[in-house]
Order: structure tokens, then sequence, then C-alpha cells
């Protein structure tokens, strides 16, 4: 598998020479089939789990032809709106590949999934939402538990502090075991945070998920009830990796083997989104134009905050970059001068990077930014009505690349 810099060179390049790109691209998309692929041949591997479904969050890159792969390579999609589980069944994924986890299910939702959706696998948000659910549904309903622990997310994307609007807090655990003793509830769900980096947190919070399905099947064979909690829903989080490494990954699911045994006695559930999906693309963008300010030069490109939204609200992730001159030729040039990379939005806050240092970048020249296959289409803007560039799919191993779709404006 080449490294991310020289995929990113061949799919500009392969795409240039097959008149894919045109004089009205000023900015593009590419999606790695190679890499993304292979992360997830990685993530099945490392559970190595008799019984796992790895459901890969929607959210995290909604492209039709990216959710139709994940669908023909086994893999399983999960959906945080009815839209996204619509948009999974166009993709291909039969009910049993969907997990659906909206916080804010319609009672016309949950009955299409009860009505047309048989073997949908769904997690309800909070005790209340219960009271909703058919006596005998269709779907496999699961409950979400919040591990009432601080987790070491940033505190934007925080899901299970006390006051979360996210699961059942873990300390209201008779209401649990009365609730999973009442309703149909053969599964546990929990998402501890995103972007976690602390993974005795993490595995402790797994770990008070299957002490309470111990329990609760305790209590259910204790009362005579044949129903049983099968599955526990892990969710996902874990932050993206550098490039080709599954180190990170590898630790988790060694210290879930250390301390959670019993989680390979249940089937299993994951929703690894940005892990999966961060080094399989990357974007490329026309400079407009270039000026100095003080001691830095400021460069204009035609993707920013409505592409890199979160990157806008947090601290920006730390993507590397190529510099192409305006023939598309890598600039090598070891002279270098420190740039601010500025994004094309109406605000003040639509900077890509700051202070880095680059060769003197020019009009007309290009601009590739790694590592940016999460998080970004998903959350894709509509701040100054901008066009939404074309994306571009490839595989480098099999020399096949491919439009996947046009240029377009939502809002035209």
């Amino acid at each position: 598998m080449n490294n991310i810099k020289e995929n990113a060179l061949w799919a500009f390049r392969n795409a240039a020479v097959n008149s894919l790109i045109t004089k009205d691209d000023s900015a593009l998309i590419f999606q790695s089939w190679d890499d993304l692929k292979f992360n997830l041949e990685q993530l099945r591997a490392i559970f190595d789990h008799p019984n796992a479904i790895h459901a890969i969050a929607i959210k995290t890159n909604p492209h039709p032809s990216v959710l139709a792969k994940i669908i023909s390579w086994g893999f399983s999609l999960e959906a945080a709106s009815m839209e996204e589980v619509e948009m999974a069944i166009k993709a291909g994924a039969s009910p049993n590949k969907i997990v659906f986890d909206s916080p804010v299910k319609r009672r016309s939702e949950i009955e299409k999934c009860n009505n047309e959706l048989h073997g949908l696998i769904l997690n309800v948000n909070s005790l209340e939402e219960l009271k909703r659910m058919p006596d005998k549904p269709n779907f496999t309903l699961g409950i979400r538990i919040n591990p009432s622990l601080e987790m070491d997310s940033p505190e934007i994307y925080s899901v299970s502090n006390n006051e979360s609007k996210f699961g059942v807090p873990i300390l209201e655990k008779e209401a649990l075991l009365n609730a999973i003793l009442s309703h149909p509830i053969q599964q546990l769900h929990i998402h501890a945070g995103s972007q976690m980096k602390d993974l005795t947190k993490a595995v402790f919070a797994v770990r008070e998920l299957l002490d309470l399905a111990i329990e609760a099947n305790s209590l259910l064979e204790k009362k005579g009830i044949e129903r049983r909690i099968l599955t526990l829903d892990i969710g996902g989080g874990l932050a993206a990796e550098k490039y080709g490494c599954v180190e990170k990954m590898s630790e988790y699911v060694n210290k879930l083997k250390e301390t959670c045994p019993e989680l390979w006695d249940f089937a299993l559930i994951t929703e690894f989104g940005q892990w999966c999906h961060t080094n399989s693309g990357f974007i490329f963008s026309e400079i407009e134009y270039t000026f100095k300010r003080g001691d830095k030069q400021i460069a204009f490109i035609h993707l920013g905050a409505d592409y890199f939204m979160r990157d806008a609200y947090t601290l920006a992730r730390n993507f590397d970059i190529i510099a192409l001159n305006n023939k598309g030729e890598e600039n090598n040039s070891d002279e270098k001068y420190l740039h601010d990379i500025a994004g094309p939005l109406c605000f003040a806050g639509d900077y890509v990077l700051k202070a880095v240092n680059l060769p003197l970048l020019t009009e007309n020249d290009w601009l590739g930014i790694l590592g940016t296959g999460a998080n970004t289409l998903g959350l894709w803007s509509r701040h100054c009505s901008r066009t939404i560039p074309k994306v571009i799919g490839f595989s480098s191993e099999k020399n096949e690349i491919e439009i996947l779709s046009e240029r377009m404006n939502p809002f035209i």
C-alpha cells in the first residue's frame, strides 16, 4: 500500500490525465477505496470476534458511493437519523445491517421501522422513549447507557457526563433493570465519547456495560423470563491514527480482552467512523491568490470552514499538506515561507491552517490537504451557499479512477 502522499499525487495526476479536472473545478474531493477497505478489514481482524457487526457511522462520510462500497464489502452502517436509515437502504443495506441511533425518533419513524424494516437494530435514548416502543417489535430493541464518566474528549463532543442528553445514566441502575424486565430489550448500547484517547476510561465504560448485561441476564433468569441481553453495542469514538497505523485500535481491543473477556460471549456491535474514514480521503484546491500580511503569506483556497466545520469551532487538526505548482508538479523548493491558509467564506474564523512553512504559494498553484476523509463532507456548511466540489473515487492498486459526483449547489 502506498503512503497517503503517494496516493494523493497518483490520484491528482491521473484525474488530470483522464480529463476529470475541468477549468470549473476550483477544488476536488478524493476518496481512496484501497485505504478505506484496508481500515475496515483491519477493524474486523483486530476484534477477531465470532459474532460482530461493524456498523460504520454514516454521519462521518455520507457520500452514497462510500456507503455502497462499505455494504458491498460486508460491513454495516450506523444511522443517526431516519434520513440516514433511508440512505443506508438506498445504498443496498438490508435492515439487519443498519443500527438506528437517533436520539430524537418520531413516532411515525418508529412505526415505519416496525412495519417495513424488520430486523433493524434500534437503540432508544431514554427510559421515556421506551414508552413509544411496540410490545412485540419487529426490530431488535436496545437501550443506550450513559457511563457517567468524564472522558477526555473535547468538551463539545462530551456525551458521558451526568448532564448529557445521551442515554440513561448508569447510576440509575435500578430503573434500568426494571426497564429491561418490563420491555423487550435484547441489547445494551454505549458510546462514551468522540476523539477518545484515554483507553482506560473507554474500557472501564465497556466494563460497566458488560456488568449491567450480566446482572440483567441473571435477574431475567431468576424471574423466569426467557429473554436475554444478547448483544452489546460499544459504539465508536476512537481518534484517527497515523496513516497505515492500527496501534491504538489494537491496544484498545487488547485492553478489552484483558478487562472484559466476557464481551466475546455476547454478540458485538461497533460504530467506528472517524478511525475508518480519516486517512481514506484528501482534497486539492487551487490557490486563488495570495498576499503578504506582516511576516506571513495569506493563501486563499476554495475549501475552508464549509468543509472543515469541526476544525472551525474546535482546535484544527494537524493536517499534512502537499504544494503543487500550476502544472500539477510537486513544489520541493528548499526555500520556505510562513503561510496562513485561508478559506473562501465571509467570516473571520475561516482558516484551515495557520503559520505553516511552505514553498512560496502563488496564484493557480494547487494545495493538497491530507487525512480529510472524516467529518468533513458530512458536515458541509451552506454558509455563503458555495458549491460542493466534485468527488472522485480511486484505487491506485487497481489503476482505477472515476467521478463519484459532480459539482453541485444544494440551493440551486
